[in-house]
C-alpha cells in the first residue's frame, strides 16, 4: 500500500513539473517576442523624433534588460572589490554606455520581423532564446540570440548575441581589461564608458 502511495506521489510531480519547465521556457519566448517588438516599433517610429526615440527607447529597455546584474557581470572579479557607492557609480555609467550600445544595435533595423524559432535551457530559470530578423532592408534573415534569466520571478534579458557576439561577454572583456590595465581602479572603466556614451 505504501508503496502503490509512493508512485502515486512521484507520478503527480512528474506531472507538476513538466508544465512548470514548459511555461518558463514559453515566457521566456513570449517575454523576447512582445517586449523587443515593442522596443522595435519604437525605433521604427517616423512619428518620434530621434529624441523622443531614445527617451522611449531607453524606458523600454529598462524594463526588457536587468541592468544591475548585467554591469556587475561586466565587471568580473573586480564586483567583488569595490564599495557599494562604487558600484551604484559605475551601474549608472554602464546604464547609459549599454543603452546605446542595444539602440544602436537594433537601430538596423526598420520593419523587419521578429520571428521566435527555439530556446535552449542552460540550466532552471537560465536559457537561451533564438530569434531571426527578417524582410524590411535585410537580403536574408539574421539570427539574434537571447539570454534569459529567470530574476526575482520575473525574464529579463543579460546578454545578446548578433553577428555571433555576445555583447555582454564582449563588454566584459573589454571592461575588465581597462581595470587589469589601471590597477584595478574601476573609476577609469567608467569614465571610459562615459565618454562613448557622449
Amino acid at each position: 500500500m505504501q508503496f502503490r502511495l509512493l508512485v502515486v506521489v512521484f507520478s503527480l510531480v512528474l506531472l507538476a513539473l513538466k508544465p512548470i519547465s514548459a511555461s518558463a521556457t514559453e515566457n521566456a519566448e513570449a517575454f523576447v517576442h512582445d517586449n523587443i517588438a515593442q522596443a522595435l516599433d519604437v525605433l521604427a517610429d517616423p512619428a518620434l523624433s530621434d529624441s523622443q526615440k531614445a527617451a522611449q527607447f531607453e524606458e523600454r529597455i529598462l524594463t526588457i534588460v536587468d541592468i544591475p546584474v548585467v554591469a556587475r557581470f561586466a565587471l568580473g572579479q573586480f564586483a567583488n572589490t569595490i564599495n557599494p557607492q562604487e558600484l551604484i557609480d559605475f551601474t549608472d555609467a554602464f546604464r547609459a554606455y549599454a543603452t546605446s550600445v542595444y539602440q544602436s544595435e537594433l537601430n538596423q533595423f526598420g520593419n523587419e520581423v521578429l520571428e521566435v524559432h527555439s530556446s535552449l535551457d542552460r540550466k532552471p530559470g537560465d536559457c537561451v532564446v533564438i530569434t531571426t530578423m527578417s524582410g524590411g532592408h535585410l537580403n536574408k534573415p539574421q539570427e539574434i540570440k537571447w539570454r534569459v534569466l529567470t530574476i526575482k520571478g520575473e525574464p529579463r534579458v543579460v546578454d545578446i548575441e548578433v553577428s555571433g557576439v555576445w555583447l555582454t561577454q564582449n563588454q566584459r572583456s573589454d571592461i575588465t581589461s581597462i581595470i587589469a590595465r589601471n590597477d584595478g581602479n574601476v573609476e577609469v572603466a567608467r569614465q571610459a564608458l562615459i565618454s562613448r556614451t557622449q
